[in-house]
This record gives structure tokens, C-alpha cells and sequence, in this order.
């Protein structure tokens, strides 16, 4: 099954940067408040999923171009969307497309098409609390799926236990943890479980759910993690820097295709080299995954900048250009210890002849 791409959410991060001014022509030298940035400041806001990548991209990129100033807000690829098509920040990061509705309104705003170009992969990470584990644990698609829908309640049930023969599972409850906003994260979940496990995850695809049947919400990437912390014995799904960062192990996943697969830079390149397809037509770069098809780690996606494809202030144009370049050039390698992983050579040649054209026509 084929799901187009869509998805996440967090907190603020202010890196001194090269500025990136703004799709509507700001003018001026600050980035406080609306608007859409000047040509020496950039305030893109958006996927959580992107916004530790981001703040190191930023930081980088400074020690090159120390005069600038980049203000990124993670404050989900919804809430990203929203602000881009209204004009009040210079791009978005966003791990889903644009609707048509959505598109349109960015059209207006640039006054030029806007573009939807891939500028990383990663993926969705099932994190939990289980001290006594020492080792990770399997969870196929049917069980994630029995576990996000309510069926699966302790830890110790025959389910998960026939996924980790010989472990000795505890009894603990299990306490999910949903995101309560719209996320991409939750969109890339769902697709997953979906495709793999629809006899069991009966609620489709979606950012946003507002009839989850067990658990608790909670707003961003931040506040999941946060949750499953705090919590022995609870679950959550997010991007992995969460799990670093809080100490929470991470699942071993199995998907339609082999056994199970832990998380890593290789494992989500090899998903998104066999799961990804482009249906845009270039310079646009949208695309889908069918995660069925996907051979490493199954629940991972690509995560998207939107971007006008002419800016009405050139310097502006100029300077998005020159950074995503950065970003989908030698940045590449830098989300590696992140946990993120370089889109395959493939498609980021494609990705930089995208980024190329911002501003040249």
C-alpha cells in the first residue's frame, strides 16, 4: 500500500545562521513576530522530526556565514503548513505533502509555484520503559497495532511474549502515549500500521486522531517522550533523537518484509531507497511510501521543506538556495549520530537539481 507522505512537532530553536528572507518579500532587518522573514534573518517553523537536523545545519552553516540569523520552530508540519501558506514564515518542514487547497494558497503567497522537496529521511521510533529489559524488544505490526488500539494492555500478554520467545516479560501495565496535535509522525504511524496490520488498526491514515481508543495525548515529540519517561511501562512513537536524549530503549519492528529490524541510519536508508517513490514532476519532489515494500527498518519516511520556487525578494531566493544546498549537500552526513539518515544518492542528486532552480527562472 502507498501512502502519501505526510507528518510532526516541538520547541523553538534559535541558531545564528545565514538569513533566509521570505517567500512575501519582507523587508527589513529583523525576524520578530509574522511575516516571512528578511534578508538577513529566516524563520522557517514546522516538523518536529527535522528540528534537531535543523539546529545543527544552522550551527554549521554559521561558522560559514556568521552575519545571519535562523530562527526554527518546531511546532509540527500542521501548524508549519499553515504558516507557509499564509506567508508567515520563509519555508516549512513538514514530513507530509500539501493538500490541493493547501498548495494553491502557497501558490498565491509566493506568486510562484510552490515546491515540495525531500531534505532527509529517518525513522518513527517505538520507545518504551521497561527497565528490567535488557535486551530491546520485537514487536511485530499486528502487536504495535493490538498495543496502539487497546488490546494489548500488560506487557507480559501472549502476544508480545510469542514475538520475544525465551524473554522473561514483566507484568507492568502498558500506558500509551499518543500525540494529542497534528503531527506527521502520527501520520507516518498509521500508515504503517495500515498497510501492515489493518485487520488489527482499524482507524486509517491521519495526522491527528481525535478517537484514539486508549491512552494519553500530549503535544509534540517532547511531550510523548517526556511521557513514556516519567512512566515505567509506557509506549510511544517518535523520532529517535527523542530516545537518546530521555534514555528510552527502542522496539525492534517487524514489517511486511523479513524479520525484525532495529532502528539505525543504514536501516532507514535501506527502507527509503526501497520504499520511496517520487510522483511530482521535477523540480517538485513530492512523493509516497509504500511501506510494504520497505526491506530495513519499516516505519520510516522522508521529511519534506516547502519552499517557493521564486521568491519575490531575490536576496531572499538566494540565500534559501545557498542553504538548502548546504543542508542537502555536505549536511547530509551530519544527521548520521542524530539518528536521521542520508537520503539515497539517487535521490538527493535529484534534490539538489530541485534546489538549484529556487530563484533561476
Amino acid at each position: 500500500m502507498k501512502v502519501t507522505l505526510m507528518m510532526r512537532t516541538a520547541g523553538i530553536a534559535t541558531i545564528t545562521a545565514l538569513g533566509l528572507a521570505a517567500c512575501g518579500g519582507g523587508s527589513g532587518g529583523g525576524n520578530s513576530g509574522g511575516g516571512m522573514g528578511s534578508a538577513n534573518s529566516l524563520n522557517p517553523q514546522g516538523s518536529t522530526f527535522q528540528e534537531t537536523l535543523q539546529q545543527q545545519w544552522a550551527t554549521n552553516f554559521h561558522s560559514s556565514n556568521p552575519s545571519a540569523q535562523i530562527t526554527y520552530t518546531g511546532s509540527g508540519s500542521s501548524a508549519g503548513i499553515e504558516a507557509f501558506q499564509t506567508g508567515q514564515s520563509s519555508f516549512a518542514g513538514s514530513d507530509v505533502t500539501m493538500t490541493a487547497d493547501q498548495q494553491s494558497a502557497a501558490n498565491a503567497t509566493c506568486g510562484s509555484s510552490a515546491l515540495t522537496i525531500p531534505i532527509t529521511s529517518g525513522g518513527v521510533a517505538i520507545m518504551y520503559n521497561l527497565p528490567s529489559l535488557t535486551k530491546p524488544l520485537n514487536l511485530s505490526a499486528d502487536t504495535l497495532a493490538g498495543i496502539f488500539m487497546g488490546k494489548i494492555t500488560t506487557w507480559n500478554d501472549a502476544a508480545i511474549a510469542a514475538d520475544n520467545p525465551g524473554v522473561s516479560l514483566p507484568s507492568t501495565g502498558i500506558s500509551v502515549f499518543h500525540r494529542a496535535d497534528g503531527s506527521g509522525t502520527t501520520n507516518v504511524l498509521s500508515g504503517f500500521l495500515d498497510a501492515t496490520a489493518s485487520s488489527v488498526w482499524t482507524l486509517g491514515v491521519n495526522k491527528e486522531f481525535s478517537n484514539w481508543p486508549v491512552g494519553q495525548g500530549a503535544t509534540g515529540s517532547s511531550g510523548v517522550a517526556q511521557g513514556v519517561k516519567n512512566t515505567p511501562g509506557g509506549i510511544t512513537y517518535a523520532e529517535v533523537t527523542y530516545a537518546k536524549q530521555d534514555g528510552l530503549q527502542t522496539a525492534a519492528i517487524k514489517g511486511a518484509q523479513g524479520g525484525f529490524v532495529q532502528i539505525s541510519s543504514a536501516t532507514v536508508a535501506k527502507s527509503i531507497k526501497s520504499g520511496f517513490s517520487i510522483t511530482g514532476t521535477a523540480p517538485d519532489l513530492a512523493g509516497t511510501l509504500s511501506f510494504t515494500s520497505m526491506t530495513g527498518y519499516p516505519i520510516s519516511t522522508v521529511s519534506y521543506v516547502l519552499v517557493c520556487s521564486t521568491y519575490k525578494d531575490a536576496g531572499l531566493g538566494t540565500l534559501v538556495r545557498k542553504y538548502l544546498t548546504y543542508a542537502a549537500g555536505p549536511g547530509q552526513d551530519v544527521g548520521t549520530s542524530l539518528g536521521f539518515a542520508p537520503l539515497p544518492k539517487s535521490l538527493d542528486n535529484k534534490v539538489l537539481a530541485s534546489i538549484a532552480t529556487i530563484n533561476q527562472s
